[in-house]
């Protein structure tokens, strides 16, 4: 396996959330110019922030660090089918609405 940055792991998660880096940066509550340098490979993020980061994009830690190339292996218990859904990019977005909704309907019940 040829490991891949986190900067380079980054701009392929950035692109495929069709967001830009200054809007994630807001999002997730880090400086724009520092998560441009994780971005850029200038800053490393300590792992609280890696978790962080990991989190918004719905991967792991070792996947986002270039560790791993597997996404979210916490998927394997899931039917092939939804298993694809749930690792298909174009997917993500239908995912983080499942998730807010789910929190928002968590939230309301507490």
């Amino acid at each position: 396996m040829n490991r891949i940055s986190l900067g380079e792991r980054l701009h392929e998660l950035i692109k495929e959330k069709g967001l830009e880096q200054r809007e994630i940066a807001t999002m997730l509550g880090i400086k724009k110019s520092t998560f441009n340098g994780y971005a850029n490979n200038t800053r490393e993020p300590n792992i609280n922030t890696l978790k962080i980061i990991a989190n918004f994009f719905n991967v792991t830690v070792d996947y986002l660090i270039g560790f791993s190339d597997e996404r979210n292996p916490n998927l394997d218990h899931l039917s092939a089918e939804l298993n694809s859904f749930a690792r298909n990019p174009e997917n993500v977005r239908f995912i983080e609405l499942a998730n807010d909704i789910k929190i928002k309907t968590q939230k309301k019940i507490i």
